[in-house]
């Protein structure tokens, strides 16, 4: 059976005014490759998305179905909560009862012949969307007594109305001829904005990490993105791949993959822990992971990327991104939501 595999982003909308009444849905966008690991372009794809709450097979609370078609770089680019309404009403979901985790299903074909992608907690509630489903404030005070009316004053007599000042006659049309074309500037460099100001990454080569266990981690080679922001922001960083213990019969490879900025682990989520248990059949077991990390960061130059590092005192060698075109390719996404 066919392995497909979606990198995605979650958007939250903001509110537009203080007051004012909060769209009932949130941008989804992914990015979707094959069992080969190679992005699919200008393709048709069917999508199945669920909100389970309390865990990741939790309660249904909410699902929908869509219809997508990915650009020439693999991405795609939905609303949850304006597909087509499978089961739930979205604008019900009490956001302060979760947590809740995010179910993503895709057909590659566009149809609805659905294949797991993965499920991820949702480690961000829409503030608007939160506002909405928490509770109300207290009740009104009770309105005080009118204060007396004051005397009315005095009308004031009207001034006079000034005269009306003469029209000044029209200026000579100015004449002369268009000068010719300056040339075309030199081409800008940097890093390309390629959606809606996402930055995506894929891993250059192989890491390999074994035993023993390290305390420090190791940079996936190829997923490092630099920016720089202007001001205030929220930026939503996400890391997936594949992985590949090279152990038999009953080793194992336990590992965790982890998001750094400037080479800092982030202080809180941004870590999956996987452990490949082998199978004494198969000569090489592999296994996916995925993780992400909403931050807060202030204007400057940030760089983000993803290392690994081996958590078990014995099993086997794990291997983690093999570069293009290979089915252990990791990714690396960053996306710049400003204030």
């Amino acid at each position: 059976m066919k392995k497909y595999i979606i990198i995605f982003a979650i958007i939250f909308s903001t509110i537009p005014g203080a007051f004012a009444q909060s769209p009932q849905k949130f941008n989804y966008q992914g990015v979707a490759r094959d069992n080969s690991g190679n992005v699919m372009p200008n393709q048709s794809i069917g999508l199945r998305l669920t909100i389970h709450q309390g865990t990741p097979t939790g309660t249904i609370v909410y699902r929908e179905t869509h219809t997508a078609a990915t650009n020439a770089f693999g991405l795609f680019d939905v609303e949850a909560g304006g597909g087509t309404i499978v089961s739930g009403v979205f604008s019900s979901i009490n956001w302060g009862a979760g947590p809740y985790f995010f179910q993503t299903e895709m057909d590659a074909n566009g149809g609805t012949t659905y294949q797991n992608m993965g499920t991820s907690q949702l480690l961000s509630v829409p503030y608007a969307l939160y506002a909405e489903t928490s509770g109300n404030g207290g009740s009104s005070g009770a309105t005080g007594p009118s204060g007396a009316t004051g005397a009315t004053g005095a009308t004031g007599s009207s001034g006079a109305t000034g005269a009306t000042g003469s029209t000044g006659v029209t200026g000579a049309t100015g004449t002369g001829t268009t000068g010719a074309t300056g040339p075309t500037g030199p081409a800008g460099s940097g890093s390309s904005d390629l959606y809606n100001n996402t930055y995506v990454v894929y891993g250059s080569s192989q890491l390999s990490i074994g035993p023993p266990a390290s305390s420090t981690y190791t940079q996936i080679p190829g997923l490092t993105q630099t920016v720089t922001l202007t001001g205030a922001s929220k930026v939503l960083v996400s890391v997936s791949g594949n992985a590949q213990t090279t152990g038999t019969l009953t080793t194992y490879s336990a590992f965790s993959v982890g998001i750094l900025t400037n080479g800092t682990l982030v202080p809180a989520g941004g870590t999956a822990y996987q452990c490949i248990l082998t199978n004494s059949a198969v000569a090489s077991t592999f296994d996916n992971f995925s993780t992400q990390a909403l931050l807060t960061l202030g204007a400057g130059t940030y760089t983000f990327s993803a290392g690994a590092r081996y958590e078990a005192a014995g099993g086997a060698t794990v291997n983690i991104s093999g570069g293009s075109g290979s089915a252990l390719q990791a990714s690396l996404v960053v996306q710049v939501i400003a204030q």
